[in-house]
């Protein structure tokens, strides 16, 4: 049997810890899977690259709550030395291994319209996170407001999109209050630092410097302080998801200087490459955006003709505009400026 044959029937499964570190033949199982995700470059983050006893743990966990070791490889990030699962991980086990009827459920109270900032500290706004456990005729709920929420808020999406990151933390500790079984031993990113931060941390930073890094990223990789535990690695595909999502430069702003933050951090550790797309993300939905409103413009005076000059006038700009619009919208301008003229024609 290869090894990919043997993930597919041992995800089937579900495996307490005392099988995996008893049974002989299902320990070498792990351990030749450990051996090959170890040898991974894009299938596996990099904090797991050539580390054969993580990746072992990793499969260990993910065999525990019967799901993919890859996939839940990619949801995990080294914080202060200690492996940490991202908030959507913890949701999609609790989802699947709680003894509850339905998903989690979150409802947001209070105006968010006030969350400016992202060490707000409303208590008057916040989210319910709910479940319904077997046998139980109510749901089990757990509230949670912004002034609730811990110092440690080192995601930018704290800033870009609170409400995620506020129903994130909400189903943490929803799970660790009701489900601590399901989830035992498993810390978040943020809850990791958090507890950094009652302790001296330790500089985890590897001694040797990472090829090809800016000199601006290799600052940020030096002896972090008391107030600053470093993060190893940050993924920024969160961050990405919401940049394609920006519909307003006014959010463009804001969003660079959280990046130009992170990069000057002695809390967080991102790599060049990483920055380099953040920033290029940026740029181009910036682009995309006022384009979009330079279209939607150029259309309302298309629509707006009312003269034949109009549209000889209009007919100049949308020809200076070949080079920045695509070939559809180019044409959509124009079929709609001749619908125009035959409108004024008519009319004599």
């Amino acid at each position: 049997m290869d090894n990919y044959n043997e993930i597919a029937v041992m995800e089937d499964q579900q495996y307490s810890p005392q099988q995996i570190t008893l049974d002989d033949n299902l320990f070498n199982k792990c351990h030749r899977l450990a051996e090959m995700m170890a040898k991974g470059a894009c299938t596996v983050p990099k904090h797991l690259q050539g580390n054969v006893g993580d990746c072992f743990a990793i499969i260990g966990q993910s065999l525990r709550w019967g799901m993919d070791p890859y996939a839940v490889a990619q949801k995990t990030h080294l914080v202060n030395g200690t492996l940490g699962y991202e908030a959507q991980l913890v949701i999609a086990v609790i989802n699947n291994r709680a003894p509850i009827t339905d998903r989690i459920k979150f409802e947001y109270f209070g105006d968010w319209s006030k969350v400016k900032a992202k060490d707000d500290k409303s208590t008057d706004v916040g989210v319910i996170c709910r479940a319904t456990f077997k046998g139980d005729d109510e749901p089990t709920e757990l509230s949670l407001t912004m002034a609730q929420v811990g110092t440690v808020r080192n995601s930018p999406l704290w800033t870009a999109d609170p409400r995620q990151q506020l129903a994130y933390l909400a189903a943490k500790r929803f799970s660790r209050l009701h489900c601590p079984d399901v989830i035992l031993g498993v810390y978040t990113p943020d809850e990791l630092a958090d507890r950094g931060n009652n302790e001296a941390p330790r500089n985890v930073t590897p001694k040797s410097t990472n090829a090809g890094a800016s000199a601006l990223l290799n600052r940020v990789k030096k002896q972090p302080t008391a107030e600053a535990p470093v993060i190893e690695y940050y993924d920024t595909s969160e961050l990405l998801v919401t940049i394609e999502q920006i519909t307003d430069v006014k959010q463009i702003g804001p969003i660079g200087q959280e990046i130009k933050a992170m990069v000057e951090s002695d809390a967080i550790n991102i790599k060049d490459e990483d920055v380099d797309e953040l920033r290029q993300a940026l740029a181009d939905q910036k682009q995309s955006i006022i384009l979009a409103d330079e279209y939607n413009n150029i259309m309302k005076h298309v629509k707006a003709c009312e003269s034949l000059d109009d549209v000889e006038r209009m007919k100049d700009i949308i020809t200076g505009k070949e080079q920045d619009f695509d070939a559809g919208d180019i044409k959509m301008l124009n079929d709609t400026l001749d619908v125009v003229a035959e409108d004024i024609g008519a009319q004599g």
